[in-house]
């Protein structure tokens, strides 16, 4: 009488313990992925991390969003009043995720018109934002976020997240977005988190570009540190002892007539008080001697570390001088980006410096002070200019000029001494490296020009973004240093009824087909 068991010998009761082996095996590799898939998801979620390999890291927040969302205090309310259709509303979307998962103090509601009218009005009426009426009469206000930090909010409109521009000279059928969504939300953040704005006073009397105005000022630069809770101020230095303690910064910028040796004085004991100083200095050429002007603040300059020199940057480099221009004086590009807290933001983004008719700026010790921006090696900065004047240039470097790269922006810390200690108790006191004290800081920049409005609003270029992050390092304001609107092109499919009928045979008939051939291929192989 033989034993039960399966038709090859086998036991029964080894063919049953084998399955219900088998089952739990399987059953551990499922609990045992599970738990893996919920180990992973709980570190993700600790540590958030995520790679952007987009050409202009348009899904990483700039370390200036990050230096602000580290220094909010008090929890903020995001309003979004945006349909889910309209232009920007994904890209927003994406941002504003980003930033809660940078900060856990930031909220976000979002109130669609369309599909919430009633949540509309009430925000609407809550923040007072005028034109409520939704319904068939569709009356909507422009705003389309509203930043709350309870005691203040600050409105945001639809063009300060969205700007649209498309290039009918093109060969290319592209639209070109700026995404500005994290300019104007961290701007908002720093504006309610910040309270009284810096203050930037800018020198008048010597022909310098102005606040407001046409023509040669500051208003297009104005305008766009505005939201940055930047203030710029006018202030007179002719018969003046003293700067006025309120200012966070002063401001030199395109002078055409010298300081007198009392305004240079009170500038000088600003900066050694500890004052903040940017200076930035066009060519001044006396047409009728070709000579260069002195501003009577090179000396000053000289003696806290920087030399501006007396010369004119040319630029023969044709990648970096505007198609169809080609005037090696400017303007031209600025793409060579020094080693200092002011450039680190930008040295990674690809985009340049626009500048026009620059004098080059020289640290006179690099120990002390450092370069900014530097031009192409190709260029030079040319000593005698004559040839400018007459309007003949010819190129090529001589032995007296400045060879490429020219810097033509630099950066210091002034030292100054201290005063002697009145006994010798005073100077047991004092510290063994504290025979200097730190004064203020400057900065230095060979042209003006790059202050134009064309050239402040454009975002293909950072001229405006540079000199705010000038001035967030002067005033010690990280959450300016520094940040640029996102841009990315979207490129539309435009398709003939040929196209389309193309597309149909390859991919419903076509590519159907050729996936039965090969079937039928390996069945008949098989069979035979």
């Amino acid at each position: 009488m033989s034993d039960a068991g399966d038709p090859k010998g086998v036991p029964m009761d080894a063919a049953r313990r084998r399955r219900v082996a088998t089952r739990l095996y399987a059953l551990a590799s499922a609990a045992l992925l599970v738990l893996l898939a919920l180990q992973l998801n709980y570190l993700s979620y600790r540590h958030y991390a995520r790679w952007d390999w987009t050409t202009h890291s348009i899904y990483t927040l700039s370390d200036r969003t990050k230096a602000v969302l580290r220094e909010l205090a008090h929890d903020v309310e995001i309003w979004i009043l945006l349909s889910e259709g309209e232009q920007g509303f994904t890209e927003l979307r994406n941002l504003l995720g980003r930033y809660q998962a940078e900060t856990g103090r930031i909220t976000v509601h979002y109130v669609d018109p369309d599909r919430d009218p009633g949540g509309y009005r009430e925000v609407a009426q809550r923040f007072a934002l005028g034109g409520v009426q939704v319904g068939e009469g569709r009356v909507l206000s422009d705003v389309a976020a509203v930043i709350d930090a309870g005691t203040r909010h600050w409105q945001i409109t639809r063009d300060d997240l969205v700007s649209t521009r498309f290039d009918p000279m093109s060969d290319e059928n592209t639209v070109e977005l700026d995404v500005e969504g994290e300019r104007a939300i961290t701007g908002a953040l720093v504006e309610l988190s910040t309270g009284r704005p810096t203050r930037v006073c800018v020198t008048r009397g010597h022909g310098e570009l102005q606040v407001s105005g046409s023509g040669r000022s500051l208003a297009g630069f104005a305008r766009e540190v505005q939201r940055e809770n930047l203030e710029l101020t006018p202030i007179d230095t002719r018969g003046v002892e003293r700067i006025d303690a309120g200012c966070d910064a002063v401001a030199i910028v395109g002078p055409e007539v010298a300081f007198t040796a009392e305004e240079v004085d009170t500038l000088r004991a600003y900066v050694r008080g500890g004052g903040n100083l940017f200076v930035a200095l066009d060519p001044v050429i006396a047409r009728n001697r070709a000579s260069f002007t002195e501003l009577g603040i090179e000396p000053m300059l000289r003696d806290f570390g920087i030399r501006v020199d007396r010369t004119v940057v040319i630029e023969p480099n044709p990648a970096l001088l505007p198609a169809g221009v080609g005037n090696p004086i400017g303007p031209f590009a600025v793409v060579g980006w020094g080693e200092h807290a002011i450039t680190r933001p930008f040295a990674s983004l690809g985009l340049p410096i626009v500048m026009s008719e620059v004098r080059s700026v020289t640290p006179v010790d690099e120990g002390r002070a450092t370069v900014l921006l530097t031009t192409s090696e190709q260029s030079y900065a040319e000593t005698d200019v004559r040839g400018i004047v007459e309007g003949s240039i010819q190129l090529g470097a001589d032995p007296d000029d400045v060879r490429g790269p020219v810097p033509v922006a630099v950066a210091t810390t002034v030292e100054v001494a201290r005063p002697e200690p009145r006994s010798p108790a005073g100077a047991e006191d004092e510290e063994e490296d504290a025979g200097r004290r730190a004064g203020g800081r400057i900065v230095v920049v060979g042209d003006a020009t790059m202050f134009a409005s064309e050239y402040v609003a454009e975002p293909t270029v950072v001229n405006g973004s540079f000199v705010a992050a000038a001035i967030g390092w002067l005033t010690q304001r990280e959450a300016l240093i520094a940040i640029d609107a996102r841009s990315y092109r979207h490129r539309p499919v435009s398709m003939s009824q040929d196209d389309v009928l193309n597309l149909f045979l390859r991919v419903v008939v076509l590519i159907p087909l050729a996936f039965v051939f090969l079937g039928f291929a390996v069945w008949w192989n098989r069979r035979s």
